[in-house]
């Protein structure tokens, strides 16, 4: 069975109902759905792939005038058969060639045209994520390899190779030798880097120590340390929409949607020239885990520090005394113990299970867990591979 994601924009909304008869109808079932009001930021990071196309801010204000109807639909095929249902993306097209599609019926142009469908395997599985982090794609069809090649050169490849092209195609005279234009042009003005720096994941509950540790690893190993609290707090403080919605999240306890954290990460990645890149919090689901390796970079392996709730605790009430967090209190520590439980330590688990976590035992002082990491990079940094797991003499805790 496949999955699809399927919206009803805001011009549609009021036969909302009527539209979802026609799916049931067309034998879709209905796995997922919501009513909801985009706010800017999000609709922008939804849409981001179109930013610098000139119909953006136009897109923006009309997806965020009203109600959407986010859907996640279910059936043999769906993705090309919801598509066909929709009809062309041009609701006067449709009107043409397809008169009983949705969008033909509904939809009045090319923008006002009722109603989304993901163009692909790859789109569906990532819009679906979006809107419902929690929805379980386990049973979804694996996107073929061709498709997964595709939607990855069209990422990467494509822009600078139309850029390029487009540039030649401008000069007079044009070069005698196209190829060898092309293949300076892009060794000069590619944006892809030389070599992608390893990624490694720090996790371990709130007050494990994750921070400390990592400032002693940036200081001798030259890393780069990119903290997911604190590039979302540092979002907060923009005072932008994004902020805003990620501010309430954080005091609940709650995860804020993958696709945001991601965004930050990735900018942060993408604007450092180290070796090594250490992400601290994050993943902090599995489905963050499989969208990170998928949409950003693999990885080398998870540092994870073991330690109790009790000393997580206590550490964290008293540097809530100075830090000024708005989530070192009480109420909002055992939320976030909580949420690090039922929610990251799957991550960790799963990761595990793959040889793939340096598990250490976090309840000593921050030198004697600190040997204990450097020893994993040194082996590391001296061999290039993924290091056999060091442990320290006495036996780790269990996880909180």
């Amino acid at each position: 069975m496949e999955h699809t994601f399927a919206m009803i924009k805001p011009d549609a909304f009021e036969n909302a109902d009527e539209i979802c008869k026609i799916i049931e109808g067309a034998d879709f079932k209905i796995a997922e759905k919501e009513s909801l009001t985009l706010t800017t930021a999000r609709a922008k990071s939804f849409y981001g792939e179109h930013k610098d196309r000139a119909f953006f801010s136009g897109l923006i204000e009309f997806i965020t005038s009203g109600t959407i109807v986010a859907m996640v639909l279910e059936k043999e095929n769906a993705v090309a058969d919801w598509r066909s249902l929709l009809g062309p993306t041009n609701s006067k097209q449709a009107e043409e060639e397809a008169p009983d599609s949705i969008r033909a019926r509904y939809g009045t142009d090319v923008q006002k045209n009722a109603a989304h469908g993901s163009d692909s395997s790859v789109a569906a599985e990532r819009e679906i994520k979006f809107f419902f982090p929690e929805f379980d794609l386990t049973e979804t069809h694996r996107t073929s390899q061709g498709e997964e090649a595709k939607e990855y050169l069209m990422m990467t490849v494509v822009p600078s190779l139309n850029k390029a092209l487009t540039t030649m195609c401008k000069l007079s005279p044009r070069p005698s030798d196209p190829l060898q234009w092309l293949s300076e042009y892009l060794s000069t003005n590619g944006t892809a880097k030389s070599q992608k720096p390893k990624i490694f994941f720090v996790l371990g509950g709130p007050g494990a120590g994750k921070g400390t540790q990592c400032d002693k690893i940036v200081q001798e190993f030259d890393y780069a340390h990119f903290s997911a609290g604190d590039l979302l707090r540092a979002e907060v403080n923009s005072g932008s929409e994004q902020g805003a919605m990620i501010d309430g999240m954080i005091k609940d306890g709650k995860i804020v949607p993958g696709e945001i954290t991601l965004g930050l990460l990735r900018k942060a990645i993408n604007g450092t020239d180290k070796k090594g890149v250490l992400i601290d919090g994050f993943p902090r689901k599995l489905d963050q885990a499989g969208a990170f390796e998928y949409q950003v970079s693999d990885f080398e392996f998870v540092l994870f520090f073991d330690c109790p709730e009790e000393t997580m605790e206590e550490r964290l009430l008293q540097r809530g005394k100075t830090s000024g967090r708005v989530d070192d209190n009480a109420e909002s520590i055992r939320k976030r113990f909580k949420t690090f439980v039922e929610t990251s330590l799957p991550v960790v688990e799963y990761y595990e299970a793959k040889n793939k976590v340096k598990r250490i035992d976090a309840t000593r002082t921050p030198e004697e867990v600190y040997e204990v990491v450097r020893e994993n990079f040194t082996v590391y940094n001296s061999s290039n591979l993924t290091p056999t797991v060091t442990s320290s003499n006495s036996s780790s805790s269990s996880p909180p």
